[in-house]
């Protein structure tokens, strides 16, 4: 499966990460840009066919090709109860008043690849990069991909708004993130000359998602 997700507006480095429930201060700024990528994610698990539809058979979610199931008559059993993918995965993933749809998780057995146009205003004509900048700009756009992984990361955001229940990530974790590569350029978009001063970044982020470890469920992200 591949899909390209957009942002357009300010992007701030991330520091070191809080240790010890420490609050995040880019708790807010992070919000703020997951919510335009769960507005996207949305309308993508609207309009796949296969999100959409896919009903999650009770306790078969990892049968792999070749595996046996019960029959009778010679004909496979239907499953006792399905559950919508949707609903599948929200209920399992209820934490810090919300109920996340994390598109790849770890129940999924899909590997991730991200590919990012990062178009910013602090580009140097001459190729001269801020590295250590760049990276920590990075850092922070994937924890705006993964759901928070503490209620401290919603701190003004502890009630999901309207549309945001269930709310759409992309990733559980950033750890299951496999591959990851940045192209960076020039931003020229006037429209982007607003707050933010050279913060403000215009991104296009290109996914693709294939199974890891194949079972009848996840081969339909090949």
């Amino acid at each position: 499966m591949r899909f390209r997700l957009t942002y357009e507006g300010e992007l701030r480095a991330t520091g070191r990460d809080p240790q010890d429930g420490q609050r995040d201060p880019l708790a807010a700024h992070k919000q703020v840009i997951r919510k335009q990528f769960h507005g996207q994610l949305k309308q993508l698990w609207e309009t796949n066919k296969f999100l959409k539809a896919h009903e999650v058979p009770e306790g078969s979610i990892h049968l792999r090709p070749g595996d046996v199931v019960s029959v009778k008559g010679g004909v496979p059993s239907p499953p006792k109860k399905t559950t919508p993918l949707v609903d599948y995965v929200a209920a399992n993933f209820q934490c810090h008043g919300y109920r996340f749809v994390p598109l790849v998780c770890e129940d999924f057995w899909l590997l991730c690849s991200l590919d990012i146009l990062f178009l910013r205003r602090d580009f140097r004509a001459a190729g001269v990069i801020h590295a250590g900048d760049l990276d920590n700009r990075v850092k922070t756009l994937i924890d705006t991909l993964r759901m928070p992984k503490g209620a401290n990361e919603l701190k003004g955001h502890e009630t999901p708004a309207a549309g945001e229940d269930p709310f759409f990530c992309l990733l559980q974790d950033d750890n299951l993130v496999t591959a990851l590569t940045v192209e960076s350029g020039m931003l020229l978009d006037p429209r982007l000359n607003g707050d933010g001063g050279d913060a403000r970044v215009k991104l296009v982020i290109s996914i693709e998602l294939k199974p890891d470890d194949v079972t009848m469920f996840n081969l339909r992200f090949a």
